[in-house]
């Protein structure tokens, strides 16, 4: 509690072992970022598919089991082999990509991301119309103009990723 903060010595620097350490939290992210748009509860172990090299991808594999809860973890060449008439979406980190192996109810996720579209759409609208009113443009305080602009940016991205995730479903 008395002793000094330690202090930054530039010769203890490890760049391979923080760029090693940057790609595994960033397929955390990812992966948690997935279970997310999956509507997948964090709690619930899956098993996780990852193609890119197999030594990084094995010494990632332990710090994605605990942190990103993934159950197995399995290296395969190509993950467009293994994916085969899948319609989880894949995450790309660096060279790997990432993807979890889960059966979808395609009729459900269908209904749930045409009823979110659907959502998103009439949240870009009300957006767009905010925008559009001279007086409201004219009148508010530029941040909330901005804060207005930017809600329009996130919607509209939104509904890009999850029209997208529509197109990628198979027709019944």
């Amino acid at each position: 509690m008395i002793q000094s903060y330690p202090e930054y010595d530039e010769k203890d620097d490890d760049a391979a072992s923080t760029k090693r350490m940057t790609t595994i939290q960033q397929m955390i992210d990812s992966i948690r970022n997935l279970r997310s748009e999956m509507k997948l509860p964090p709690s619930q172990k899956l098993p996780l598919l990852i193609s890119g090299d197999e030594a990084e991808c094995l010494a990632a594999a332990p710090y994605l089991q605990q942190l990103a809860r993934v159950e197995p973890v399995e290296h395969v060449e190509s993950l467009e082999q293994e994916a085969k008439g899948s319609v989880a979406p894949v995450a790309i980190v660096g060279d790997f990509k990432l993807m979890l192996k889960v059966e979808i109810d395609v009729k459900a996720e269908r209904e749930r991301l045409e009823k979110e579209a659907a959502r998103l759409m009439g949240e870009v609208k009300k957006c767009e119309g905010k925008l559009s009113n001279e007086r409201f443009v004219s009148k508010a305080p530029a941040a909330v103009v901005d804060v207005e602009r930017k809600r329009l940016a996130d919607f509209t991205a939104l509904l890009a990723k999850v029209t997208e995730q529509l197109a990628r479903l198979p027709r019944e």
